[in-house]
């Protein structure tokens, strides 16, 4: 196979079909390597000879691009210098050097001597009888030179030598002890009692849920870490970042040993290795009782059911009025017909709703029947009406479904106290969000940030909503809630909370590698176990329909107020009675 023939089945065995080329041929050479393309459908750049004008070689873009380069031109140097500034030794260039001078691989690593060419780099050494995966452990490390077989003269299938070799990962894998500069965070140092300490959950779940995962990714790859520790993950001020965020943004440290949130405008200074677990964060509170919402006592019977009873009895009462009408009027022999009046049915008929009796004793059959059957239907009535009220006082309400209806309750909130407690709030783009923020927070100002033991005991005593990372707040109420406290929560979502993820300095060397091998370990199962171990599950509600419920004064307060309303009535009606009687005195009425 000629080496123009060799250029394009390489690439092609990539899967590339834009090829950028810098060499130092000959015309012929060119045109046949450019008329060859066209058949083969690559699209191919060529820079020749001195290399005056070099293009952009960005790491990053939505394409990946292959690049060749004739080690023989005398100004190939230049071409090395920009990619190793650029960082264009990375996945995105798949790149093939062609050393027609070169005798051995001492020559090879004197070329390479001053170039980046860490192991996320795509570098081959295209001989005659081999080609030459080449990379470096680090930067101040010599080439690692590994001979994966081929050649431009011999390679009639590169598609079967790919799979043959091991992938790029495994060749790669070790990284020969080295030291890499990393940072975790350790937010309250007073609370810190090492890295497997499960009685502070809540406190640094991230870094301490991220380190075991970095430690088996340091034995696997066979590093180690030089790690110092900050408390802030880092918060943008005058267009720099605090805490790990400004040690990898001014390139202090390789790698965070902690899980951060993927932010936008993290992304323009720092890269991600891989996503570790999900956070999610929420309004925890107790639905309010029944009373706080709504009259417990006209619950218990729909509109309908209201009307119904409100009518027999109504009707029972006219239809005894009636009898005592008839009873007079034939003058039967009886007596308390006389009191049989409309007035007094109708008193009676309340009573009897009321599981009162009377003092009327009917000696005509018909009207004591009548009143047997309305003192039965009473019983009837008021034994599901009891009931009913006894179920409602112990079920909390499902007033509050929506962030609009917490916003209009009369229940006070509290957010987390975390670095990012008002950022997801202002920038919310929800309106209902924005109108329970302006509402309900920032009038309270400082006064609305709680830790996660104050916020949780005061969602305790109810009427108090906690906006708090799950995790954290299930952890909490799993120590300190009773059984039939945990029951009755209620959770709603006011903005969904980014992904968090493994940073890395921005164009790491390391980042590819990183990435595949946390994958591996998310496939595995290693990165579910550590979420189990440090993430707590949501708290369940065991206790049922058990327990006690002790009824307050709110929950009897509409029958208060009936009591006051009956006794003010009755207040005005004797002052009007008074004031009858005095002026029938006065005119001698």
């Amino acid at each position: 196979m000629d080496l123009s023939s060799f250029i394009l089945a390489y690439f092609s065995s990539k899967n590339l079909s834009l090829i950028t080329a810098f060499l130092c041929w000959s015309p012929d050479d060119i045109f046949n390597l450019q008329f060859r393309t066209r058949s083969t459908g690559h699209r191919l750049r060529v820079y020749i000879s001195e290399f005056s004008v070099l293009p952009d070689m960005p790491a990053y873009h939505i394409f990946r691009e292959g690049i060749v380069l004739d080690l023989s031109c005398p100004h190939a140097h230049l071409i090395l210098n920009k990619a190793s500034v650029s960082r264009a030794f990375n996945h995105r260039h798949s790149w093939l050097l062609l050393p027609d001078i070169l005798s051995n691989d001492t020559d090879l690593g004197d070329v390479l001597q001053d170039t980046v060419i860490l192991p996320d780099a795509d570098v081959v050494v295209a001989f005659p009888e081999k080609m030459l995966d080449v990379y470096r452990v680090a930067i101040e490390l010599p080439i690692t030179v590994l001979d994966i077989g081929g050649g431009y003269t011999n390679s009639e299938n590169l598609n079967r030598l790919w799979a043959t070799i091991p992938t790029a990962v495994k060749r790669r894998k070790n990284l020969g002890r080295i030291y890499l500069k990393s940072a975790t965070i350790i937010s309250q140092p007073q609370h810190f009692k090492g890295w497997s300490d499960l009685n502070d959950r809540q406190i640094d779940t991230f870094p301490k849920l991220t380190y075991p995962l970095m430690m088996l990714l340091a034995e696997d790859l066979n590093f180690r870490y030089n790690m110092k520790q900050v408390e802030l993950y880092g918060e943008q001020q005058n267009g720099s970042f605090t805490g790990l965020a400004g040690l990898l943004q001014r390139e202090e440290v390789e790698v965070g040993v902690a899980s951060m949130f993927l932010r936008r405008d993290r992304w323009n200074v720092l890269h991600y290795c891989s996503e570790t677990v999900e956070l999610v964060g929420a309004f925890i509170f107790r639905q309010p009782s029944q009373s706080a919402v709504s009259n417990v006592f006209l619950l218990p019977f729909s509109g309908g059911v209201w009307a119904a009873v409100g009518a027999a009895f109504a009707g029972g009462g006219v239809l005894l009025a009636v009898l005592g009408y008839v009873a007079r009027r034939r003058q039967l022999p009886d007596d308390t017909a006389e009191r049989l009046t409309l007035s007094e049915t109708f008193t009676f008929a309340i009573g009897s709703a009321c599981q009162q009796g009377s003092d009327i004793s009917p000696k005509i059959i018909s009207a004591r029947i009548l009143m047997l059957f309305m003192l039965l239907s009473s019983v009837f009535a008021f034994t599901s009406y009891s009931a009913k009220i006894v179920s409602i006082l112990q079920a909390p309400s499902d007033a509050i479904q929506t962030i609009d209806d917490l916003t209009h309750s009369p229940m006070i909130l509290g957010v987390q106290d975390t670095t990012y407690k008002e950022v997801y709030f202002a920038e919310s783009t929800d309106p209902a969000t924005q109108r329970l923020y302006k509402r309900k927070l920032q009038p309270q100002g400082e006064h609305a940030y709680l830790s996660v033991w104050d916020g949780i005991a005061r969602v305790r005593t109810g009427l108090f909503a906690f906006q708090v990372e799950l995790n954290s707040g299930y952890g909490v109420i799993s120590s300190t809630y009773t059984e039939r406290e945990k029951c009755g929560l209620k959770e709603i979502q006011a903005f969904k909370l980014p992904m968090v993820s493994v940073p890395i300095r921005k164009h790491s060397g390391y980042r590819d590698l990183f990435a595949v091998r946390l994958r591996w370990q998310r496939e595995a199962g290693l990165t579910e176990r550590a979420r189990r171990m440090w993430m707590v599950r949501r708290v369940r509600c065991e206790a049922g329909g058990g327990g006690f419920v002790s009824v307050g004064l709110g929950d009897v307060l509409p029958a208060l107020h009936a009591l006051l309303a009956g006794a003010g009535a009755a207040l005005l009606l004797l002052l009007a009675e008074i004031l009858t009687h005095s002026v029938k005195r006065r005119h001698n009425f």
